[in-house]
């Protein structure tokens, strides 16, 4: 892949530089920093992610970065994650955008409407000859392109990227239990309920108290994400309620609850929950709750970003749950990820003035690099001429640990605040296998090069992941770029259907509505609510 990388990117770089007279002078085109020749003045809002606790933008190493060694002159507005997604609107609506926005995740319908439809954010798709590290992966990876271009034929925003390696939904099950009532990861609906009931009656975590086991823990207010595993049994490979369905020879888009197969799901999950497998709390409580049980030892399975994170201490007990099939033989899937993982994690002011435009297009190539992709993830390296803070990374045992202050105990949250800004466009975000090979090539003098050229680089948890998964890779929703017609249609019917489903589905599966009674008008209310028109209006896109 380094041949093939190196090859595109000298070939753009020679057809950049062969049309330089057209291009803006100040703009410096050799790989790294500065991106401009003499400074140039630029806003930026930033917005860290909400594991960054009082983001400091002279404290967190990446920005002292960018302004001692960018040469732009740049004014940062910070604003936090969670007012972001109200407070970014507004700047938006009320003409008061900076020149980017940094670390905000602009969705596919933000673009079309922000960008394609209100003519907002700057097409940098224009600006790609001032992008040789990026151009050349769009040319490589034609993929890519194809879910950030909009139906104008524009890009509007630099995006964070997926590979296969990435999962969305990372449910885990103590293997430690497993072993303590004697069972296998289970293949099937009928297994899983079985571990379950084993988990409950055993004692499953051994500390003589046969009540205290949850089954399955989670939270419900995790956007769906709970019912996940289930939906997959049944081939469904869902985001929400949409899912691609693959019990088709031709998949399409469906709503799920509108399929036949939900009831079934929710008979399902109604015995699960009369059995008393579920957590009694799981449609109230919040995903920090599950943490807490997690490390009291009392839950089973679960939903959880990555165990080093729900469980430091016990992290590898735990395992991923296997591809299951709604009965023996049956298909078996797992969702394989979108290339696309945020449409834009910066976009620029389409107001902003050509040379901006273009020396910030310069800074967003450079995060693109191999180099950044070190440093997104890991600060730079403990003890070296970068390593302004005296917070940098270092390779111990073959782990990677960090200079953390004595005040700082969560690790994830310390790198968050003081050494990257994590939401970035590249390849960061939920991992890039490539570029971890790229790395310890091109730099085999760093510990990072010389711990990834071990082969040891993935998170504990990844390898079980991969070996679980690949063989079960199917389709997952693409990204869709609709027309403003066809957005505001589609909003307008998605929010009282998604509502309906949110507030009936938990009701079916704790009984407090009968399924047997109830199940025909929530179907006729999906019809009123313009279930169909607004599955076909997915599937115009899908099919086209």
């Amino acid at each position: 892949m380094k041949k093939i990388l190196t090859l595109v990117l000298a070939l753009c770089m020679l057809s950049s530089y062969a049309f330089a007279e057209d291009l803006i002078e100040n703009i410096d085109l050799e790989p790294g920093f500065p991106v401009v020749k003499e400074p140039v003045s630029v806003t930026i809002a930033l917005v860290p992610t909400s594991s960054a606790v009082d983001f400091q933008v002279e404290q967190n190493w990446m920005t002292e970065y960018i302004n001692r060694n960018s040469g732009l002159d740049i004014e940062w507005m910070v604003i936090d994650a969670t007012a972001a997604t109200e407070r970014i609107p507004l700047m938006l609506n009320s003409g008061d955008m900076p020149d980017a926005i940094l670390g905000h995740g602009f969705q596919a319908n933000d673009i079309a409407q922000y960008g394609a439809s209100e003519g907002m954010f700057y097409p940098v798709n224009e600006l790609l000859d001032y992008m040789p590290i990026f151009s050349a992966f769009l040319e490589e990876n034609p993929a890519v392109r194809e879910g950030i271009t909009t139906p104008d034929g524009n890009i509007y925003g630099f995006p964070a990227l997926n590979n296969i390696y990435s999962y969305a939904a990372r449910f885990f099950i103590d293997q430690t239990w497993l072993d303590r009532v004697g069972l296998e990861n289970p293949t099937t609906l009928e297994e899983f309920k079985n571990m379950l009931i084993a988990f409950r009656d055993e004692d499953a975590n051994g500390n003589g108290d046969p009540d205290d086991e949850i089954p399955w823990g989670g939270s419900w207010s995790g956007a769906y994400a709970e019912r996940d595993p289930i939906f997959y049994a049944l081939g469904y490979a869902a985001s929400g309620n949409l899912a691609v369905d693959h019990n088709k020879e031709n998949p399409d888009i469906v709503f799920v609850p509108y399929e036949a197969q939900y009831k079934d799901y929710l008979l399902y999950m109604n015995d699960l929950w009369n059995e008393g497998l579920l957590d009694p709390d799981m449609f109230t409580q919040a995903e920090t709750q599950v943490q807490a049980d997690v490390l009291e030892g009392t839950i089973g399975f679960c939903a959880m970003s990555a165990p080093y994170v729900y469980a430091p201490e016990t992290k590898d007990n735990w395992v991923a749950i296997n591809a299951m099939s709604k009965e023996e033989g049956g298909l078996r899937i797992y969702p394989a990820a979108n290339p696309v993982y945020i449409p834009a994690f910066m976009v620029l002011n389409a107001d902003c003035e050509e040379e901006v435009a273009a020396a910030l297009a310069a800074l967003a190539d450079e995060m693109y690099s191999v180099e950044w992709y070190g440093w997104s993830m890991y600060g730079p390296e403990a003890g070296s001429e970068l390593d302004y803070f005296g917070t940098g990374h270092y390779v111990e045992d073959g782990v990677i640990k960090y200079n953390m202050p004595d005040d700082v105990t969560n690790e994830w949250s310390f790198r968050c605040t003081y050494l990257t800004i994590w939401n970035l466009p590249g390849f960061n975000s939920l991992q890039y296998d490539p570029y971890y090979q790229l790395y310890a090539e091109q730099f085999p003098d760093t510990q990072l090069g010389q711990l990834f050229a071990t082969g040891n680089y993935f998170e504990d948890w990844q390898p079980n992941f991969i070996e679980t998964y690949q063989p079960y890779y199917a389709e997952s929703i693409p990204t869709f770029y609709f027309t403003e017609d066809d957005l505001d249609r589609i909003n307008t019917l998605q929010t009282p259907l998604d509502d309906y489903v949110a507030s009936m589905e938990a009701k079916f599966i704790t009984g407090e509505i009968s399924i047997e009674d109830e199940y025909d008008n929530f179907v006729a209310t999906l019809e009123e609510y313009g279930v169909q028109e607004y599955v076909e209006l997915y599937n115009s896109y899908y099919g086209g």
